[in-house]
């Protein structure tokens, strides 16, 4: 049920988008065969995660991290479930969404993770929290990183490759090394933003 609820959700998103809008994406040649990595974006709209999924290859289904409040309406959340996303409770640490992000690394799948935690200004880059940068730290798993830019009737979506926070592996990373590396990842998505 899940991956036919997925594939249903990317074919009708896939093609509104064609529609609607133009729909540009570069980098796909980025884009790793196998996981598991956790893919990064900057986030604007409701739109950006079916945006993130429209913009790698069909087979790779993307679990999305997704604030607990979307998870309130009990159909609209059963949903959100079967499509893989799973909610996290902003403002705090949140050990059981940590545990699901985890579980499905260690299984090579696919982590959609916007690090800034809520909507930014279109143009405008937030700051990376530092849960979402805890992960790929603890997993030791590859980033890779995306833009999204949306401008009249344009969606321009570009992807860098993979990158590693190697240097913070095997070791407690302190608060000041955490926002050195959630710099680092907002850097290479705005990197992607400046090619779009």
């Amino acid at each position: 049920m899940r991956m036919f609820l997925y594939s249903v959700g990317y074919t009708a998103f896939k093609l509104y988008f064609k529609l609607a809008y133009k729909f540009k994406i570069n980098g796909q040649n980025n884009i790793p065969e196998n996981g598991p990595f956790v893919v990064m974006a900057n986030h604007i709209t409701l739109f950006d995660p079916p945006i993130v999924a429209c913009s790698l290859e069909r087979r790779k289904t993307v679990h999305f991290m997704a604030k607990q409040e979307l998870f309130k309406n009990p159909l609209f959340g059963y949903i959100l479930k079967k499509v893989g996303a799973f909610p996290v409770k902003r403002g705090r640490a949140d050990k059981g969404a940590i545990r699901k992000a985890f579980n499905i690394l260690e299984n090579r799948g696919v982590l959609g993770i916007f690090p800034e935690g809520s909507r930014q200004k279109p143009g405008k880059l937030g700051r990376a929290k530092s849960g979402s940068v805890m992960i790929p730290i603890k997993m030791k798993v590859p980033i890779l990183p995306m833009s999204i830019k949306i401008e009249k009737r344009e969606i321009a979506v570009s992807i860098g490759k993979l990158f590693e926070l190697d240097k913070y592996y095997n070791r407690k990373v302190p608060r000041n090394e955490l926002k050195e590396a959630g710099d680092i990842i907002m850097e290479k998505i705005n990197q992607q933003l400046l090619l779009s």
